[in-house]
């Protein structure tokens, strides 16, 4: 199975064009075979991005997807859930390090999708591993 950024989108219950402002979906990119981590040991870098989610929920992510690979053809690894309210907990964080606060394993959004293809040439375009995400 292929699907689109917008299939993917419609498939995890969002509109299928990302509404002006929000980035409710966040897109990881892992090295194939990598583990995902723990619920409360993602940290990415994205600097003050979860400031501003505290203050505005409905535009915060409130599904990560991790792809497998760097690169294209990206397989989906997993969906995981995030507290949109919870975002910038932890205020004073180093940028570069920043939680995001994943609840866990959406299993059943999972089962239907793990395993598929992504349709898309994303440029995640950054070298470390907390750099590796994009908002879809």
């Amino acid at each position: 199975m292929i699907f689109s950024i917008p299939e993917l989108r419609v498939v995890l219950g969002l509109p299928s064009v990302r509404p002006p402002g929000a980035r409710d979906l966040l897109v990881v990119a892992r090295a194939a075979g990598t583990p995902v981590p723990a619920a409360d040991s993602w940290r990415l870098a994205l600097d003050d991005w979860p400031d501003v989610w505290r203050s505005s929920p409905s535009a915060a992510p409130r599904l990560l997807v991790m792809l497998d690979g760097l690169a294209a053809p990206f397989f989906i690894a997993t969906i995981e859930s995030i507290d949109a309210c919870a975002w910038g907990l932890d205020a004073g964080a180093a940028p570069d390090r920043r939680v995001v606060p994943v609840t866990g394993t959406e299993c059943q959004l999972t089962a239907v999708i793990a395993g598929a293809q992504v349709d898309c040439e994303p440029a995640f375009g950054w070298l470390r591993p907390e750099e590796q995400y994009a908002f879809w």
